[in-house]
């Protein structure tokens, strides 16, 4: 595979500015380059198609997270349907719970237990 040498310069504060926004910190100072010096970098000889697009794959600029927002302006449930779907859901298993000690303590005792028991491989 054909390759090919690049020479670039470290000039561009584009990468401080972004350590600011971040507030990032180092924890020690970079090594220290002769003022001029230049990094060598292999690149290969491999284009993109034109039809790419070339917007960052489309991740969305920086934003602060805004530590100011009220819980209570945000619309958590559209109605009282998808309210009660979600909480069935999220606790099903408290639900199917009860709906057992139910069957158990009323029918279940019935008809001894035997109505929705169904036979595994190798009980039958």
């Amino acid at each position: 595979m054909p390759t090919s040498t690049t020479t670039l310069t470290t000039t561009n504060p584009s990468h401080s500015l972004v350590l600011v926004d971040y507030e990032l910190h180092r924890s020690s100072p970079p090594p220290a380059e002769p003022h001029g010096e230049q990094r060598i970098v292999e690149q290969s000889r491999v284009s993109n198609p034109p039809d790419w697009p070339a917007d960052h794959r489309r991740v969305p600029a920086y934003r602060p997270v805004n530590t100011n927002l009220n819980p209570e302006d945000r619309i958590v449930f559209n109605n009282r349907g998808e309210q009660m779907f979600i909480r069935t859901m999220f606790f099903g298993i408290q639900v199917v719970t009860a709906f057992h000690r139910t069957w158990t303590m009323t029918a279940g005792k019935l008809n001894n237990g035997k109505t929705f028991c169904y036979e595994l491989g190798g009980e039958y």
